[in-house]
């Protein structure tokens, strides 16, 4: 009898996993198909981002910070059977004079999405967490770790040379559609060799009239050493169409908007 109760017992609980992992499943079809979207729709717009940099010192007080306003756009280079994520900033006032130190430069975290790209997907070993109702939906929530020897869509570029990064965190995914409306992400390890303690970012996408994906809105991006702070504010508005002609253009976005163009990942990835 024991022995049928212990049977009985494993037995359920490998259907309890089996329910988990397709339902995982699921949600990783949902996402990967919101993320083709991302990357062949986003190309095809153009954007206004403010960023707001800001550097502290050990004591967690300010020595420095700067805010800038940019048109925004991200290309995407195809070429050899992968993609390379490039951001492109055009500065809509005038420069003010350079900070009293350097700030920290954050660049790609915008297309953070592209972990759920089918290309990466396997990079990453994804766990669900109990849902989270917000504003009466009930997001679904995957927790998410690199696996180690996989390819990053990261890289971190210091004095010429580039770390892959290494990410863990959740995403918010809307149980329906599959679109990604919140990624946080932290480093799986420090970088030692560089002296980087942690890095970390949140990420939040949203509906935009006339686009067939959810946009970024606002990405914060925070960074330690032993004894520095760095906090950069990414915030995403007036997203329009790009076209490229012998002039270039832009444009408010149409309804058809989100294009038909593909686009296959490699390791080198989002600079960021």
């Amino acid at each position: 009898m024991r022995i049928f109760n212990t049977i009985g017992l494993l037995f359920a609980l490998s259907l309890a996993a089996q329910g988990a992992d397709a339902e995982v499943d699921r949600l990783l079809a949902l996402a990967a198909r919101a993320a083709e979207r991302f990357v062949a729709g986003f190309p095809a717009v153009a954007c206004t981002e403010k960023v707001t940099q800001v550097k502290f010192n050990e004591a967690r007080k300010a020595v420095a910070s700067g805010t800038g306003l940019y048109d925004y756009l991200i290309l995407l280079d195809t070429e050899g059977g992968g993609f390379t994520v490039e951001e492109s900033r055009l500065s809509r006032q005038n420069q003010s004079k350079e900070p009293a130190q350097p700030l920290l430069a954050t660049t790609g975290f915008a297309v953070m999405i592209v972990i759920f790209h089918p290309h990466f997907q396997p990079s990453y070993r994804f766990t669900r967490l109990e849902p989270e109702v917000i504003a009466g939906t009930a997001w679904e929530r995957l927790q998410f770790e690199h696996l180690s020897g996989e390819p990053s869509p990261s890289v971190l570029e210091v004095r010429g040379r580039q770390y892959p990064l290494t990410w863990r965190g959740t995403a918010w995914i809307h149980p329906e559609t599959g679109m990604v409306g919140r990624i946080r992400t932290e480093l799986s390890q420090p970088l030692e060799d560089i002296g980087l303690v942690s890095l970390r970012s949140d990420v939040e996408y949203g509906a935009t009239r006339g686009l067939v994906f959810w946009a970024p809105r606002t990405a914060v991006i925070e960074a330690d050493t032993l004894h520095q702070h760095w906090r950069n504010s990414h915030e995403f508005s007036d997203y329009r169409r790009f076209e490229v002609s012998s002039q270039q253009n832009v444009q408010a976005p149409g309804a058809a908007l989100g294009g038909s163009g593909s686009a296959k990942p490699d390791s080198k990835g989002a600079k960021q």
